[in-house]
């Protein structure tokens, strides 16, 4: 069984998005995530002189084999008026980005709102964009009227389109999902449901909040309430070949690292 595996990593500094790979390569991990732009902010993000050569040719000389760039978390795709044009506009700018880039995936929050509205706005930013990277929908730990918390809504909202789905471990055992006890049955049912051939990149986060809590929060690898649920998820084989990226805070890199691979050599 072969996994990809690696960090979200901040784009800040003199290298910009190439300087990305310089902590992959101290890690010695084979897949990155990266924000195209302030995640926070609407303000989009011209890549500098010279910008997007040097990422291509960090990548084409390094071991990463897998990058994903995360969307902006203000984007709302089930919101209507300005904050519907502003969401499509931003994440239309991420699919370029990593048209440019050479980055495989593009991964966003669906929203609040209408599922069906979600659809559209989603289809309606890949129509702006170059074709080439996929669009990936994150399964969300729930909350007032958002969208994708259950597998059931990821199916609707991706069938009859080319759009796939990130799944977040701690996302789903906020949201219900008891990945905690039955990992191996949560993956026969994220499979039934959505098709796993679906699934290319899970967010690979412990939980800070209880099962079915609804709450958004990642804790490290084995020091949350999931546990070593998780160990027992990343062993699974029918995650051959799909990227695991950690989004825990960087100053436990190192240690998640050494976590995950200790559960992956079956430790």
């Amino acid at each position: 069984m072969s996994v990809l595996y690696g960090f979200h990593h901040s784009i800040a500094g003199r290298r910009g998005y190439a300087g990305v790979f310089d902590e992959a390569e101290r890690l010695g991990t084979t897949a990155v995530q990266l924000f195209a732009k302030s995640p926070r902010s609407w303000r989009l993000r011209r890549p500098r002189p010279g910008e997007i050569e040097a990422f291509r040719d960090a990548r084409a000389i390094g071991r990463v084999e897998r990058a994903v760039i995360h969307a902006s978390y203000l984007v709302n795709l089930g919101a209507s008026g300005e904050a519907r044009a502003k969401s499509i506009f931003s994440l239309a700018d991420d699919l370029q980005k990593a048209a440019l880039l050479g980055v495989e995936y593009v991964v966003v929050h669906p929203g609040s709102g209408e599922l069906e509205r979600v659809r559209e706005a989603a289809q309606e930013a890949l129509a702006l964009a170059p074709r080439g990277p996929r669009l990936l929908l994150e399964n969300v730990a729930g909350g007032g009227r958002k969208v994708g918390r259950s597998f059931e809504e990821l199916a609707r909202l991706i069938e009859g389109t080319e759009l796939g789905v990130c799944f977040d471990t701690c996302h789903a055992f906020a949201a219900g999902y008891p990945l905690h006890s039955d990992p191996a049955g949560v993956l026969d049912e994220l499979d039934r449901v959505v098709g796993l051939e679906r699934v290319p990149v899970i967010h690979l986060n412990d939980s800070a909040g209880a099962l079915g809590s609804g709450v958004d929060r990642h804790a490290n690898l084995g020091e949350g309430a999931i546990g070593e649920g998780l160990a027992r998820l990343v062993r699974d084989p029918r995650l051959d070949g799909k990227a695991l990226i950690m989004e825990t805070p960087a100053a436990y890199d190192e240690a998640n690292l050494a976590t995950l691979r200790r559960w992956l050599d079956g430790a």
